[in-house]
Formats: C-alpha cells, structure tokens, sequence
C-alpha cells in the first residue's frame, strides 16, 4: 500500500488461463471467415482449471479439421483453434434497443 492515503489501491496479478489449442500440424489449410460467427465450444480445456463443459465463443476462421475461436474468458479475448467436432453454431438474440 501507498503511504499517500489518496493514491489507487495495488492490486496483486490475477493469473490468465489459457485455453488450450491443437497442434499447428492438426489444423490444416486455413480460411478466414467473413464475419465471426457465434457458436459453442464443447469440452474446451483450460490451464489449471480444467475442462469446461460449453463455451460461448466467436468463430473467425476455419478449416477441414479445426476452428479458430475467439473466447472472452476472465475478461480478456483468448484465441484458440479446436477441433471442428467440438463446434456447434448459436444463434444471438435480438437486440433490444
């Protein structure tokens, strides 16, 4: 703590879990996708915390074998590929302006 009784309270650092991604060799020929796409993640597997059963993620390129995923987990945007298998689209709601 700061000895000014004004100065912004020191945080210790939170740490980041990733999610783990295939292999470069098990991704195949790559294709960017117009638009992400929203879709679930099933059984995607982080650092220290182990599997997570369904993921919300967006769906920004693809190939024959994995999609490369863009997660906000624990507030911060992660990227991973996963195998195609594990992917399931999702429809947004609508908007309500």
């Amino acid at each position: 703590m700061s000895e000014d009784r004004w100065a912004p309270p020191e945080h210790q650092d939170v740490p980041i879990y990733a999610a783990e991604s295939l292999p470069v060799d098990e991704i195949g020929e790559p294709a960017q996708l117009g638009a992400p796409e929203p879709v679930w993640v099933s059984r995607l597997r982080f650092e220290e915390i182990g599997v997570l059963e369904q993921v919300k993620a967006f769906a920004v390129a693809r190939s024959e074998d994995a999609v490369y995923v863009e997660i906000a987990w624990q507030g911060r945007l992660q990227r991973a590929w996963v195998p195609l298998a594990s992917v399931t689209r999702r429809t947004l709601k609508p908007r309500r302006d």
